[in-house]
């Protein structure tokens, strides 16, 4: 996959399918775009092709996914091109009239949109007006119909309130892959290495939204290789009460091979098996993680 970071609508030259949105988390309805360009791309012979923003449009909510994890899961799908569009200001204010011009001047035949997208200055530019101004083009406008998963649409809002709250099952489903979070494995106090049930932690800029705090069962990947995991987030109250930073640690249930600090590493949720707990005792503490653990290996399924 080529990918581009452009200013304005600075595309390279050619002729190409695109679709284009926000794609935070790449959720069933995002799918539904991509599966369309890429068929619609393979019957032209064309390039499949991908538009997204940075910063984000929704720049003031938690991403679901951060940008370089968008990339991984963009070429995952098998997009051909990927262009990063700089979300300025001035973009910002650009007519959808003018956008939707740009683009098929630069080669877009066509564009594949979800059904409730709206473009230019204001979101003036409605599915109705899209539609009526691409007939005066070379454009072929595509809108996508909405997923539904139990009665209700699949969005990137509905899948952030499920994450706040814990709900990692159910935000996957809605996903088609279990909710990650990724970052560096650092050295923690070594609390669990003490009790007998060593972790790895995730610390610095940690990429993805952190679910709710509380005990989940899961996988630690480090790049293709996936071991299972009890993963604990939260503030460990019992062992620092006084902290309140949200720590992502990660008992990797049958062993580490070899030694993860620096290793850049992910973490995806499964499931949740309980809340965040204040023991009285570090071996009322103990008596718990070992629980967790071996509750969570049954949870988790044998690579």
């Amino acid at each position: 996959m080529k990918v581009y970071r452009i200013e304005g609508l600075k595309l390279p030259e050619g002729r190409k399918s695109l679709t284009l949105g926000s794609f935070d988390g790449l959720h069933l309805g995002h799918l539904s775009l991509i599966d369309l360009v890429k068929k619609r791309a393979k019957e032209k012979g064309l390039p499949s092709c991908a538009m997204i923003f940075d910063p984000r449009v929704e720049e003031k909510k938690p991403e679901i996914t951060s940008l370089s994890q968008q990339i991984g899961l963009f070429k995952d799908l098998g997009i051909d091109e990927l262009f990063i569009v700089n979300f300025t200001p001035n973009f910002k204010s650009l007519p959808y009239s003018s956008f939707l011009s740009s683009l098929s001047s630069k080669g877009v035949e066509d564009l594949v949109i979800g059904p409730f997208t709206c473009l230019g200055k204001g979101g003036e530019g409605t599915i109705a007006k899209m539609k009526e101004f691409c007939s005066s083009l070379p454009l072929n406008l595509i809108v996508a119909p909405p997923v539904e998963v139990g009665g209700e649409r699949v969005s990137s809002t509905r899948i952030r309130t499920l994450i706040k709250e814990g709900k990692v099952k159910e935000a996957s489903l809605l996903l088609s892959r279990p909710h990650f979070v990724s970052g560096l494995v650092v050295r923690g106090l070594k609390n669990g290495r003490k009790m007998d049930f060593p972790t790895a932690n995730l610390g610095g800029k940690v990429e993805g939204q952190v679910p709710a705090e509380g005990v989940y069962y899961g996988y630690f990947a480090l790049g293709k290789s996936l071991y299972r995991a009890a993963i604990s987030v939260g503030t460990n109250p019992t062992v620092d009460p006084r902290s309140k930073e949200v720590k992502i640690e990660a008992n990797l249930i049958d062993g580490a091979p070899f030694s993860l600090y620096g290793a850049r590493a992910e973490v995806k949720f499964l499931g949740r098996l309980r809340s965040q707990e204040h023991f009285a005792s570090f071996s009322q503490l103990k008596e718990a993680i070992a629980k967790d653990v071996l509750e969570c290996s049954k949870q988790i399924p044998k690579i």
